[in-house]
């Protein structure tokens, strides 16, 4: 028997993420300042230092990993189990992603969507919405068959 995976599931997995994830990676290694430019206020100062770059190193790093997962591994196999455990590796990276978010955002008094930036918005919705995604896939929503094997 075999498990027919919604369109929605692959079109995020294969052919959003990689994209969103190199974007990701040219930004971590390539414009740190401009990145951590997004997570501060307006017009608050900081300081770009060697634990930020080591920090973005690893954030490469693990965006390097969700591609090769999603743009290699899931093309590869046939396996439904696989996917799942994907997925939920990559699920932990956005959960750890909007935790920090909320920690910082929380210290900075800036919880509120209304003192969001425009950079916040839009990492936030992509975090979110393809966090949801994944929890919907690893619930089985919208799936055919039971089997193992992926149609």
């Amino acid at each position: 028997m075999t498990t027919r995976i919604p369109a929605i599931y692959k079109g995020v997995f294969l052919y959003w993420d990689p994209p969103c994830a190199l974007w990701g990676v040219g930004m971590c290694l390539f414009t740190r300042d401009f990145l951590l430019n997004t997570f501060f206020p307006s017009g608050q100062a900081y300081t770009r230092d060697a634990a930020h770059d080591i920090l973005l190193y690893h954030q490469a790093g693990a965006l390097i990993g969700t591609i090769v997962l999603n743009a290699g591994l899931l093309r590869y196999t046939k396996d439904i189990g696989v996917w799942k455990f994907a997925q939920a590796a990559i699920l932990s990276i956005d959960l750890a992603i909007l935790a920090g978010l909320a920690e910082v955002f929380g210290r900075e008094g800036r919880l509120a969507p209304s003192a969001w930036q425009a950079g916040d918005w839009v990492g936030i919705a992509i975090t979110v919405g393809v966090s949801l995604v994944r929890l919907a896939f690893l619930a089985g929503v919208g799936f055919q068959g039971k089997g193992r094997k992926i149609e």
